[in-house]
């Protein structure tokens, strides 16, 4: 008799709900040192080894949503539209509706990252290793990216073209750390 209320025990125990277990953060989980927004998240993203191939295909949707306005990315009333020019609330409507499709910057580049200042600075000094003699860091408040300047005050044609000569190599180069 004795075994009786402890088999009910077992049977009650088999068949009732499992409890909830708390929800633990898993290592997959996004980084947290750089709070993004949802439409942000929801964003493309450039990366520094795509093609300009590359780069037409990821604004391809941000360039077809503004053509639904009748304008090209930038606002204004698409070639060989008949609208006339696009007033200002037209335009913010369009740039409201298509911004979420506007890529976001490679992410080594993106102000929001607090190691993009790091990456800009390894590019200038692999920039300046290659012969550019004119590059600095380009960190404008408010910008979306943290750059590189190529050319100084005078606009030194050899930095210039030495500088965009090099550039993607030492951005990726760069990338690596």
């Amino acid at each position: 008799m004795k075994k009786a209320p402890l088999a009910l025990l077992f049977l009650l125990a088999a068949c009732s709900q499992p409890v909830a277990q708390p929800e633990v953060a898993s290592i997959s989980t996004p980084s947290s040192a750089a709070p993004t927004s949802a439409a942000q998240e929801q964003r493309p993203r450039e990366r520094l080894d795509m093609t300009p191939e590359d780069l037409e295909a990821l604004n391809a949707p941000y360039d077809r949503c503004m053509a639904g306005f009748g304008m090209d990315k930038k606002g204004r009333a698409s070639e060989g539209s008949t609208k006339p020019v696009p007033v200002k609330e037209e335009v913010d409507k369009a740039l409201e509706t298509c911004g979420k499709l506007i890529p976001l910057p490679p992410w080594e580049k993106d102000a929001s990252n607090p190691e993009a200042l790091d990456f800009a600075n390894r590019v200038v000094q692999c920039l300046r290793g290659k012969g550019v003699r004119y590059v600095e860091v380009q960190n404008e408040p408010g910008a979306e990216v943290v750059s590189f300047a190529l050319g100084g005050p005078n606009n030194d044609p050899e930095s210039i073209s030495l500088g965009l000569e090099h550039a993607k190599a030492c951005e990726i180069a760069s990338s690596k750390k």
